[in-house]
């Protein structure tokens, strides 16, 4: 009877610990959740808090945290003295996700929407989530950013099973001089 007690108690334990580590693990709501941290990071300026979700791969790729906050802040910079601006950054819904080589990754949409005084323009692009922690936390790799052949390079456990769209041309609508 003991026995009997005991082998159901840890079935029940199991049966009622393994649905929160699953849904742990393959909770998409956390990959946009990250990423919309990410873009509002980006829209007030904040390249440290944007550059932590940025996958440290990438951030090595392009010469270093330093050289990469320097360059983003920049560009933003010269942006602005043009009347630039980041006025809206979206996300679709994260693509399946996918346990490879002890990481779990997926693919987002991302939409960034620039105004200026000469127009608007809308640009597209697919973000590679990563998680190395079963979906606590998650870094991107902007495809947009890095060509695929550069991400594979530098970082060969990709998973060949992840659908990367090919971007869409940018839409830019000039206003009326």
């Amino acid at each position: 009877m003991v026995k009997i007690f005991f082998s159901s108690l840890l079935l029940l334990q199991f049966v009622c610990v393994l649905p929160v580590a699953v849904s742990a693990q393959v909770n998409p709501s956390a990959i946009k959740s990250a990423a919309i941290a990410m873009g509002n990071a980006l829209v007030k300026k904040n390249s440290e808090q944007f550059l932590s979700y940025m996958h440290p791969s990438m951030i090595k790729l392009a010469g270093g945290k330093e050289k990469l906050s320097i360059i983003s802040d920049s560009a933003l910079k010269v942006f602005e003295q043009f009347g630039g601006k980041v006025s809206r950054i979206s996300y679709g819904n994260p693509a399946e996700i996918i346990s490879y080589k002890k990481t779990l990754q997926s693919v987002i949409t991302q939409t960034t929407t620039l105004t200026s005084f000469v127009g608007d323009a809308e640009l597209s692009s697919s973000l590679i989530a990563i998680s190395n922690d079963n979906g606590k936390t998650w870094t991107f790799i902007d495809t947009n950013m890095f060509g695929i052949k550069e991400i594979k390079a530098a970082m060969p456990d990709i998973s060949p099973a992840l659908v990367i769209p090919k971007s869409a041309a940018p839409k830019i609508v000039l206003k009326d001089q």
